[in-house]
């Protein structure tokens, strides 16, 4: 293990200096007028070499390239378009390779697997690549692992690991930054690695989506996912990804083809941040990897969701927080956003919760102006996500790992809608989207297992309790009657029911049908309801009877 990591570590470090010098020697020779122009200029600008450092180191790097590319506030533009290749035009591996990778996960050639395959790659990645097949009339996405894949990326984590085992024996309070970060950047590429654990996501976020109008995910072909293969519903559609590259240019195919799909970039924007949200709030369980590669226009602004490597689980408990400080953050309650913040971390002796909250009131200054009736977000999600991140490395308050994915997340969904709908505003429809989720929940409350667990125990308790009253009823009944008898010459009007039957069961029967909608008779506050008024009416009419027969009896005996 040590070795290859210092194998590694050596072949990262010759990647960086062979750039680094051809960099510089190119620099030197422009400003060398006679030997520029003996020498080809074959010059790489900063951007694309850039993009061809990440390539060349390969691995995690081009996964790391990739989170960069969704970063426009930490990186320029220029950069920012370079890196986009990482994320669909990674350079593809051969053919035969992957008829090999498909014939050790299944047995079968895929000219045998299926009635057709394409070998040229639609897409390809720093995990796999992407080949279009048809079987039964089906056009199908096949998904082949690299064969160096899980080799790459575990000589990777490797020497992440070393470099955190580093920080923390030698205490290097300067890179402690680093740990975090470096921890869950390698727990996330070894989740990418197993398609059964995607397939398995794919097929439950299936599930949660039935019925929606705003988002929809393709159905696993069954009998054909390994840990290196999986074979899922092609989409027809547009990527963002294609979407973003086209945007600008004077293409009138590709305009057309989306106004066919009856594309509206406000729309799709806010289709983005409900099924996100949606996904969360509701299920738990949400796509983890939203770069624009992996959304696709489908008519009607639909998002279609692809590559579910990358998939985050948040419990009710964090769901709850997460919610709250959302909705914190769209408010300007900054209060209330340091309070859920703190629930959703780690927290202890060597942590400084005072000066967190602090140093958030100095920031929230910066991300707020003033407006008629209130105030308005000024700065971008992204912008207050890492200010957060950057600020709780600062004093040791370290975020949950659901929630890492959920930040990550939030950050992509920004720099995503601020490039395809610049003029959309985020921030206020965030505001919008979390207060419908905690209405949602408020109502979800009313019906959840718990409430209807006491809820019937306390309908259970009011039968019962009534059952006894019914009990006590009866032994007054047949204690009125002795009395009766005993009394017979008190003449026709006797005090034996009295009023207070009469009294309870209207008060009953008033409860039962004003305070309902409906009539719905089981083990609920409504049948309790009307047993009281059954039982009250029951007694009522049980001493008004023996009333009448002490009544008789003394007419007779008079």
């Amino acid at each position: 293990m040590f070795w290859t990591s210092v194998l590694r570590l050596y072949s990262i470090l010759a990647v960086l200096l062979g750039h680094a010098v051809a960099h510089y020697a190119r620099a030197l020779v422009v400003r060398c007028g006679w030997l520029a122009r003996r020498v080809p200029s074959t010059a790489l600008t900063g951007p694309m070499r850039l993009r061809t450092i990440f390539e060349d180191l390969g691995g995690s790097f081009i996964k790391l390239g990739q989170m960069l590319a969704m970063q426009p506030d930490i990186v320029p533009s220029s950069y920012c378009e370079a890196l986009y290749d990482l994320l669909d035009h990674v350079s593809p591996f051969p053919s035969d390779q992957v008829r090999q990778v498909i014939r050790e996960e299944t047995g079968h050639e895929p000219a045998t697997l299926f009635d057709r395959f394409d070998p040229v790659p639609l897409a390809s990645g720093s995990i796999g690549q992407v080949h279009v097949a048809w079987k039964a009339g089906h056009k199908l996405a096949v998904k082949v692992q690299r064969p160096d894949a899980r080799a790459c990326f575990d000589r990777d984590a490797k020497l992440m690991r070393l470099t955190v085992w580093f920080v923390q024996t030698f205490r290097i309070r300067a890179l402690s930054f680093l740990i975090d970060p470096l921890t869950e950047f390698a727990a996330w590429t070894r989740d990418e690695l197993d398609f059964t654990q995607e397939a398995a996501f794919m097929r439950q976020l299936r599930r949660n989506a039935e019925g929606s109008v705003s988002q929809y995910v393709p159905y696993v072909l069954p009998g054909y996912t390994t840990r290196r293969l999986l074979v899922i519903e092609f989409l027809e559609g547009i990527t963002l990804m294609d979407h973003l590259r086209t945007l600008g240019r004077q293409d009138t195919d590709y305009e057309a083809r989306l106004a066919a799909l009856g594309f509206d970039a406000d729309q799709l924007a806010r289709n983005v941040i409900d099924n996100c949200l949606g996904d969360v709030f509701r299920f738990g369980l949400f796509h983890a990897d939203l770069h624009p590669a992996n959304l696709m226009i489908l008519p009607g602004n639909v998002i279609g969701y692809i590559d579910f490597g990358i998939t985050g689980r948040i419990s009710k408990y964090s769901r709850h927080n997460l919610l709250a400080m959302t909705l914190a953050y769209a408010r300007k309650d900054t209060d209330g956003l340091c309070d859920r913040f703190f629930d959703v971390s780690s927290i202890d002796r060597t942590s400084d919760p005072s000066g967190f909250r602090a140093g958030l009131k100095r920031l929230s200054e910066r991300w707020y102006s003033p407006q008629a009736g209130g105030t308005q977000l000024q700065t971008t999600t992204t912008q207050v996500m890492l200010d957060m991140l950057m600020l709780s490395r600062k004093t040791r308050i370290w975020p949950q790992r659901d929630i890492i994915k959920y930040i990550r997340s939030t950050i992509a969904i920004d720099g995503l809608v601020r490039r395809f709908a610049p003029g959309f505003d985020s921030g206020h429809y965030l505001g919008t989207a979390c207060r419908r989720h905690l209405a949602w929940h408020a109502r979800r409350m009313l019906v959840s297992h718990d409430t209807l667990i006491s809820s019937s125990k306390a309908s259970v308790d009011l039968v019962r309790d009534g059952m006894f009253r019914i009990a006590a009823a009866l032994e007054q009944t047949a204690d009125s009657r002795l009395r009766v008898h005993e009394s017979w010459t008190l003449g026709p009007r006797s005090e034996v029911g009295g009023d207070g039957p009469l009294l309870l069961s209207a008060i009953a029967l008033c409860l039962a049908f004003t305070t309902h909608d409906s009539i719905c008779i089981g083990p609920n506050l409504q049948t309790a309801e009307l047993l009281v008024a059954v039982a009250a009416a029951m007694r009522l009419g049980a001493g008004r009877w023996a009333g009448a027969v002490a009544t008789r009896l003394s007419y007779r005996r008079s």
